[in-house]
């Protein structure tokens, strides 16, 4: 944190929400980092110290929240197929992740942790995200912590809802990873996230080359559009009695139902900081 610290720089993007006197702001994160961006550049540090509540996806310092998460990884999980369940399991050995824990959960979330090894491998790691970064921050300076939806919401949109999606959603998974141009496509929405570039992210569908199939588009539109208005009415909420800072998967951000436009229909004055 130290060395990261001494090139300390903005990266992201952080938006000034402003309503009935009172400024917040909105920042779009990644949810996984390089270690030499484990640091707050100058704004956001400035937008954090300016407010009075952190609020992030969900409150992860929450232990009903964290009970619900390992409930969710370590209940009973949908069945695959048994070709599709091989496959899952030769992709979890490749990456040398334990056996046991295969055994346990849902088979989708698994599907997702081969997608963060993968990452890993390229240098982007869940303790390096933007997100780490803003809590430690906070829980340092006494700021309470929130969550814009409750965990329940967030895994209704993440796991499936009977096994044929589940199916659907593990073969879409493992099809991404075997192709190369998904690290490629990791890298360039790194790039584009620490350079502040929105119109790249705008355009995140054309080349993400992870939206092939009918499912797989299902699924991002439920992950990411169908939560949006739900935390913008918790932003909204938050707002109408302390600052905030709210921080989001920047991929919340894009599009006409993304949560600048939604804020923007609720009467929002929003200006871009960086």
């Amino acid at each position: 944190m130290l060395k990261a610290q001494q090139q300390a720089t903005d990266r992201g993007f952080l938006w000034r929400i402003s309503r009935d006197g009172r400024d917040s702001y909105l920042y779009g994160s990644l949810h996984a980092g390089r270690p030499e961006w484990f640091a707050l550049g100058p704004r956001t540090e400035a937008s954090l110290h300016r407010t009075g509540v952190l609020a992030l996806e969900i409150n992860v310092t929450d232990p009903a929240v964290l009970a619900a998460l390992r409930e969710a990884t370590q209940g009973p999980g949908r069945r695959l197929p048994d070709g599709l369940m091989q496959s899952l399991r030769s992709a979890w050995a490749a990456e040398c992740l334990s056996e046991a824990d295969l055994s346990q959960g849902a088979v989708e979330y698994h599907a997702m942790q081969l997608a963060v090894a993968q990452a890993q491998r390229q240098g982007f790691f869940p303790l390096y995200g933007a997100e780490s970064v803003l809590l430690m921050r906070s829980l340092g300076a006494g700021r309470p912590v929130v969550g814009l939806e409750s965990v329940e919401t967030q895994l209704a949109a993440l796991l499936a809802r009977d096994d044929a999606e589940a199916a659907a959603m593990v073969q879409d998974a493992l099809d991404e990873l075997k192709d190369p141009k998904s690290a490629t496509s990791l890298a360039r929405l790194s790039r584009a996230w620490a350079g502040g570039d929105l119109k790249e992210l705008e355009s995140y569908a054309d080349w993400c080359e992870c939206l092939g199939s009918a499912s797989a588009r299902e699924a991002q539109e439920r992950l990411v559009g169908g939560r949006n208005p739900g935390m913008a009415d918790a932003i909204e909420r938050l707002h109408g009695s302390v600052s905030v800072v709210a921080a989001v998967g920047a991929l919340h951000l894009v599009g006409p139902t993304g949560l600048p436009q939604l804020l923007k229909h609720k009467g929002f004055k929003l200006t871009r900081v960086f």
